[in-house]
């Protein structure tokens, strides 16, 4: 079996659909985010519903289900985009339909499953902690353990971060696809990652994909500029007006 990995879809449908469409898989599972940044939310929750078999909420996705503001959850890496990032959750909620508000307000906080004889365990950022919090990755290793030496899995899903990496937790792999609609590794591309339960292999990949509707929607719902620079460039920029 080959299990698409995907995570910070972040209403990018173009990044989604490539991903998607472009690699071969027999279940595909998500860490969260499928809306905010960019311009197409809704397309990315139906598309979400039609593909992906296991699923967790992500920071974003509970601030638009929940009507809630996106200042009210931010850690303090990313307090001076307050006010963009309220801006762009307000014209996300505009953009999203009733029902697909009410497939976000189900979305599990975590997600524990067992695929092909592998047991799984999935959370946007780490167990008991807020769904802003991010995972420091320059932690030692013995202090990453303690984040999951409670989780009975094989194999542990994570995201938010927007960074693909793999880490060894003991007897476990922690696995963070990277962002599909959003990479902040200063690679634009669309990241993802696979699983083969068969042979035990991991990979991750990117795929460069159009942006030119994407770009256009941008300008045109007057979108805070970060994302379009993020959709540049792969990261985001110190100061949220940058374009």
């Amino acid at each position: 079996m080959k299990i698409l990995i995907i995570s910070d879809i972040h209403g990018n449908f173009h990044a989604l659909e490539r991903v998607t469409n472009e690699v071969g898989y027999d279940v595909a599972v998500c860490c969260g985010d499928l809306v905010v940044d960019y311009p197409f939310p809704e397309q990315c929750v139906r598309a979400v519903k039609g593909t992906v078999s296991r699923i967790c909420l992500g920071n974003n996705d509970y601030t638009v289900a929940y009507n809630k503001k996106a200042s009210d959850n931010l850690g303090a890496k990313y307090a001076h985009y307050a006010a963009a990032l309220d801006r762009v959750t307000d014209l996300t909620a505009g953009m999203v339909s009733d029902d697909s508000k009410k497939y976000l307000l189900g979305l599990p906080r975590e997600a524990r499953f067992v695929l092909d004889g592998i047991s799984f365990y999935m959370n946007h950022t780490v167990p008991n902690m807020p769904l802003h919090h991010y995972l420091d990755l320059t932690l030692p290793l013995s202090e990453l353990n303690r984040y999951y030496e409670d989780v009975q899995a094989d194999v542990i899903l994570t995201g938010h971060t927007h960074v693909p990496y793999i880490k060894k937790c003991g007897n476990k792999i922690l696995i963070n696809p990277g962002s599909v609609g959003e990479p902040r590794d200063r690679d634009p591309r669309a990241s993802f990652a696979t699983l083969d339960t068969s042979t035990g292999q991991i990979a991750f990949g990117r795929l460069e994909y159009d942006t030119t509707e994407t770009v256009q929607r941008l300008r045109e719902l007057n979108f805070p500029n970060y994302s379009l620079f993020c959709l540049k460039n792969g990261y985001l920029p110190d100061n949220p007006d940058e374009a």
